[in-house]
C-alpha cells in the first residue's frame, strides 16, 4: 500500500493493534503519528475503514 497525506494505516503493535495517520509523506519515505491501539487487528481495521471514508469492510479476515 503506497502512503497518502492524511490516510490512517494499522499494522502490529507491541501486543496488539495500532493505528497511525500519514502526516509526511515523499517519494522516499512517510512518518506517521500514533493515533491508538485496538485488541484485534478486526477491530482496527473497521476503525481505519471509517475514518478513511471507505465505509464498511465487506469481507471478513481469514
Amino acid at each position: 500500500m503506497k502512503a497518502v497525506l492524511g490516510q490512517y494505516h494499522y499494522a502490529p503493535h507491541r501486543r496488539s493493534w495500532g493505528v497511525w495517520q500519514y502526516d509526511w509523506v515523499s517519494e522516499t519515505g512517510a512518518s506517521a503519528r500514533f493515533i491508538k491501539d485496538f485488541c484485534t487487528k478486526e477491530e482496527a481495521r473497521e476503525y481505519v475503514w471509517k475514518m478513511n471514508g471507505w465505509g464498511k469492510p465487506s469481507k471478513k479476515l481469514n
